[in-house]
């Protein structure tokens, strides 16, 4: 029989499953994103300061086998083991949760992150999981952890589902924060930050650190699932305070390349501008470069002017079709003549613009399919990416193709965007549609939009080492001979 494992009252292990890029990107995985888990980090910071003793495991730059993650669990002894959970990577969250477990009974297993957000009764049905943090987290967590070491009551505490006598509770709604300043600066020393890699043709310096400025989204497109766990209010942290984080990222942790991983980094322009005029004003602007996302209909060129000048080198469009019909069924709330001029500006300006589209759209036609491949080809953009129309619990769209009967699995590993890559079918195929021509069209597309001289030589000015040439060179092997 097993020695049961002594746990330590109030130390906090913080996961970030095993994640499979074999899968979801097939033979592009060498090239797939492994990003800093920012809500993780976020989560660790908020312990610390409370005096909690936390650490991070993640699964996409560490070797997280069972055998592996038991040794880990082992070793740190914690009482409350917290999981994040994304929808393609769920089974493998409730897989860690059983390896915990499985090391000791007396760990409270704490799951989070959009997926059991959106399905906490779901969540829940899995015996290894105690308790559900809904939303965001760093309050509801530290209350779960002050409660459980300090026998109170769950039930107080606002934003968790967890079972009691059988019985599953779900307590009140917790009320989005809105004083982002009030929370820690993230301390970035709780994961190898050179272990992670952005994709690489958002890369230009290495090495690149990233950092978020703001939460929620005020849009309503139907196949976004950033805002379930954020909100539609868009909350900001001030100027001043995004200066202290970057100071230390460029300071502490040597910048070359910052990353700004909000959803929308320019809904608030003038903070935007403030941001730009403090980059400036400390000289960053001749030490590192930046990227972020942005929205077409809020782009101006005296923004882009000075977004220039204070070093940003790339910015990211959500585009997703060429055709109009389709931006309004998605409620895009954008034109195709907004995005060509928000494009034509911001190359004007000497800034590269990417963009981001999707095909498979809910009444997508072929024919607006390659609508869409050359409009992006036409549009003038440095970098495209295009995804297959992906439904995540919890959307508009995934409601859609419940009840339209369009949803091909509940196999929450399938749930890709990039199926066209992976060996499995896309999990939604619109009505008229199939699965081997919406594989087929994915590829073509990547490969009409980068398999063309310029294209190709905006890639080779990206490359930083000679691993990027190998990673170029498979690419570009695998495109074509898809």
């Amino acid at each position: 029989m097993q020695k049961a494992m002594k746990v330590i009252k109030d130390r906090v292990l913080l996961i970030f499953p095993q994640f499979k890029s074999e899968l979801h990107y097939g033979r592009l995985s060498k090239v797939a994103p492994s990003l800093v888990p920012v809500s993780l980090v976020y989560l660790a910071t908020f312990l610390q300061k409370k005096g909690v003793p936390v650490k991070i495991l993640d699964g996409q730059v560490q070797e997280l086998t069972p055998t592996t993650l038991r040794q880990e669990i082992e070793n740190y002894s914690p009482r409350f083991v917290g999981v994040t959970s994304l929808t393609p990577i769920a089974e493998a969250a409730h897989q860690v949760a059983a390896i915990a477990k499985g090391v000791s009974r007396e760990i409270t297993v704490i799951m989070g992150g959009n997926h059991p957000t959106v399905l906490p009764e779901e969540t829940i049905r899995d015996e290894n999981v105690d308790i559900v943090v809904r939303q965001e987290g760093e309050h509801s967590l530290y209350e779960v952890v002050e409660a459980i070491i300090g026998n109170g009551d769950l039930e107080r505490i606002e934003g968790i589902t967890f079972r009691r006598d059988g019985e599953v509770i779900h307590t009140v709604k917790r009320p989005f924060l809105e004083e982002l300043d009030s929370l820690p600066l993230p301390d970035w020393s709780l994961v190898p930050l050179d272990s992670y890699h952005q994709i690489p043709d958002a890369t230009f310096r290495k090495p690149v650190r990233c950092l978020l400025t703001s939460r929620g989204c005020p849009f309503r497109c139907i196949f976004c699932s950033a805002r379930l766990s954020s909100g539609y209010r868009y909350r900001v942290r001030s100027p001043q305070n995004v200066m202290e984080e970057i100071d230390l990222l460029i300071n502490r942790y040597g910048a070359k390349q910052l990353a700004f991983l909000d959803d929308n980094f320019i809904v608030d322009q003038q903070r935007a501008m403030e941001i730009c005029d403090l980059l400036i004003k400390r000289g960053y602007h001749k030490k590192v470069v930046w990227t972020c996302a942005g929205r077409a209909d809020q782009i101006s060129e005296p923004l882009l002017k000075k977004f220039k000048q204070a070093g940003c080198v790339l910015i990211s469009y959500g585009v997703e079709t060429g055709s109009q019909r389709l931006l309004d069924i998605i409620r895009k709330s954008l034109t195709i003549e907004q995005i060509e001029e928000a494009v034509r500006l911001t190359r004007k300006v000497g800034i590269k613009a990417r963009g981001t589209l999707m095909l498979g759209l809910p009444t997508e036609t072929p024919e607006e399919s390659y609508q869409t491949i050359e409009f992006a080809k036409k549009l003038g953009l440095n970098f495209a990416k295009f995804s297959l129309a992906t439904p995540y619990p919890g959307t508009e769209l995934y409601r859609l193709a419940k009840e339209q009967g369009l949803l091909k699995t509940d196999d929450w590993r399938y749930f890709s965007s990039m199926a066209g890559f992976g060996e499995y079918d896309p999990v939604y195929i619109p009505e008229g549609r199939n699965a081997r021509e919406l594989k087929q069209l994915q590829k073509r597309a990547t490969r009409k939009f980068y398999l063309r001289p310029r294209q190709i030589w905006d890639l080779l000015r990206n490359i930083t080492s000679f691993h990027d040439i190998k990673l170029y060179l498979g690419v570009a092997r695998e495109l074509l001979t898809s």
